[in-house]
């Protein structure tokens, strides 16, 4: 396992911080989420062979908000 952090902006809520968590839970090899509001940023545990940052980024946008 490894743990990224991404930057998350345009989270204004707590219904924004469940966005962006439910999103990347959702895919394939995620196994721990920890999205920050104060921070803008979300941290992910994952498995290398199953997920990839791209993917995490390409989530997030889709979501509706901007991933660094």
């Amino acid at each position: 396992m490894e743990t990224i952090t991404i930057g998350v902006a345009g989270m204004r809520c707590q219904a924004c911080v469940l966005s962006v968590s439910t999103v990347l839970l959702a895919l394939p090899g995620v196994e721990r989420v920890d999205v920050s509001l104060d921070a803008g940023q979300a941290s992910i545990t994952y498995d290398p062979s199953l997920a990839s940052v791209a993917r995490f980024r390409d989530a997030i946008e889709e979501a509706g908000f901007d991933a660094s």
